[in-house]
């Protein structure tokens, strides 16, 4: 049975486990240039980065465990879209550690932080998913996310297409 928890500054090492090995396993052969794949890990996932992220008080981070963990999420509470809004919940991350995909964890994690939203009144939630994501897009798109518009993710190799994606939440 999945358990969600929301993660404190004591589960940074297993985030920076569990980050570095599901964002490798899914999203490595997407970066041209290892070094910028390796300085984009450490920003997002070294225990210091993570101990400051754990710390904030406009997002929380949440560990999926059935047994051991599965994979986690992340989240910024009354974030605007853009400028013209919507604002609601940002979804920074929802990943699943390799081989834990497709067992119905993605729907209980989402389903999981939509549900406290709405304890927060959240009315909106919201995410980036990169184009080169299909499987990931269908997954939101069933969860029924609707596209947005779409944003551009750089760095000095390479430049990829984001796609926002939102959905209302009923209170």
């Amino acid at each position: 049975m999945l358990t969600i928890r929301k993660a404190e500054i004591a589960d940074a090492a297993l985030l920076s486990e569990m980050g570095y090995a599901s964002y490798r396993h899914h999203f490595a052969p997407l970066w041209r240039e290892p070094a910028e794949l390796e300085d984009f890990l450490t920003q997002e996932y070294s225990v210091p980065a993570l101990q400051q992220s754990l710390q904030s008080t406009t997002g929380n981070w949440f560990i999926a465990e059935d047994v051991a963990p599965v994979g986690f999420a992340k989240v910024t509470w009354h974030r605007a879209v853009d400028e013209q809004g919507p604002a609601g919940t940002l979804l920074h991350k929802l990943y699943l550690l390799p081989g834990e995909t497709r067992k119905g964890y993605g729907e209980q994690l989402l389903a999981e932080v939509e549900r406290l939203a709405q304890l927060r009144g959240e009315r909106f939630i919201w995410l980036e998913v990169l184009d080169a994501n299909p499987n990931a897009q269908r997954f939101y798109l069933r969860q029924g996310f609707t596209h947005l518009k779409d944003t551009q993710f750089s760095t000095a190799s390479q430049q990829s297409t984001l796609h926002i994606l939102g959905k209302p939440l009923s209170l």
